[in-house]
């Protein structure tokens, strides 16, 4: 064996893979198994193909902490011990995505007890009743059948997830944090000094009139401090003309 050889075998048997409490960034498509409808992307190219893409929302790759339930369960459990770049595909059953079907959420109920319910009353079409949402299954002899169980309950779930980065740099973890809470505001804006202890924050001004800002600050001083080994204080600087 050469001394590039044996380098190569060291480097390759070194690759970085997913543990948890990683940071991860990752890709995903989640489909329902028995009709291919889409539940959920971060690929555009996805949202568009399936006729569900949204202009307001940016489709990009999204945060994950194994073990934090960021996402269900059982799709961080899948990125366990996946290297950066690689991809996979895997189905989730019901006892693992939203739950089995519950014979006892399905009512029958009078027509006549609709009548002030605004939606159309027709078969497939979701309805509130008393602040519960359920789907009109039949309609006929003057009555309704309306499945009140959660959408995708009961539902098999195929998921298709690539590993974009594993973030490693803490500062860069820090940055991951921000734009995961406050997407609306380029993270170029953000000015971030870390000098342990203290992580200081300077916020631009385009976050300062966010109504989830305050929230965001709060939640954020948490995951910085489980991102960062020694950050005992987190400063956040505002600055108002």
């Amino acid at each position: 064996m050469t001394e590039e050889q044996g380098s190569g075998g060291v480097q390759e048997a070194q690759q970085l893979t997913v543990a948890t409490d990683s940071y991860v960034l990752i890709d995903y498509t989640l489909r329902v198994k028995d009709t291919g409808e889409l539940v959920d992307t971060t690929v555009e190219e996805e949202a568009k193909k399936a006729g569900v893409y949204d202009a307001a929302r940016v489709y990009e790759p999204r945060l994950v902490v194994p073990g934090r339930g960021t996402l269900l369960r059982a799709i961080e459990d899948e990125l366990i011990g996946m290297a950066e770049e690689s991809s996979k595909s895997f189905e989730i059953p019901p006892e693992k995505a939203f739950g089995p079907r519950d014979a006892s959420k399905i009512k029958t109920i009078p027509l006549r007890k609709l009548k002030d319910v605004d939606t159309p009353i027709t078969v497939g079409s979701r309805i509130v009743i008393d602040g519960k949402e359920g789907i009109i299954r039949t309609i006929g002899s003057g009555r309704v059948q309306v499945d009140f169980n959660p959408y995708l309950a009961g539902k098999t779930l195929v998921c298709d997830v690539t590993v974009k980065k594993i973030i490693t740099d803490e500062l860069e973890r820090v940055k991951a944090i921000i734009h995961s809470r406050i997407p609306e505001v380029e993270i170029e804006k953000f000015e971030i000094k870390l000098e342990k202890p203290t992580l200081t924050i300077k916020i631009p001004e385009e976050a300062l009139t966010l109504p989830a800002l305050p929230i965001a600050k709060r939640v954020m001083a948490r995951e910085f401090k489980e991102a960062v080994n020694g950050l005992e204080k987190v400063v956040y600087v505002e600055e108002y003309a």
